[in-house]
């Protein structure tokens, strides 16, 4: 018996930890460790969060440069080295360029949309 209930908590512990509550702007953010291993160019940022299901939800996006900035201060778990992650904003300029978010130095910067950065997405509570 106690083997079985260490195995059902550890599964609830992993599964605690795969998204971060910003009760704030009441946005669920991912936080597991696809965040700081997955690279996908724009459009297959975009297409990532629309195809992922997580917690048991399946309404997942890639936020908007705002929300970004706005949850750069949260603790997440899981970032990756370079910090550079993926916008749903196209820059205003050029449609070759997206909007993205340095997590580790606190910036937004602007890149070509081919380009492979990592992908954090959002969903709204």
């Amino acid at each position: 018996m106690k083997i079985i209930l260490f195995i059902i908590l550890s599964v609830s512990l992993s599964l605690a930890s795969a998204v971060l509550n910003d009760t704030k702007t009441v946005l669920m953010w991912q936080d597991n460790t696809a965040t700081k291993n997955i690279k996908k160019d724009w459009q297959g940022a975009l297409a990532l969060c629309d195809a992922l299901n997580l917690e048991s939800h399946d309404d997942w996006r890639l936020p908007n440069i705002k929300e970004l900035e706005n949850i750069i201060n949260k603790e997440f778990k899981n970032v990756s080295d370079s910090g550079y992650y993926w916008s749903s904003s196209a820059h205003e300029s050029s449609e070759e360029f997206a909007w993205m978010m340095n997590f580790k130095r606190g910036f937004k910067y602007n890149n070509y949309k081919t380009y492979e950065r990592y992908v954090r997405c959002v969903r709204d509570k």
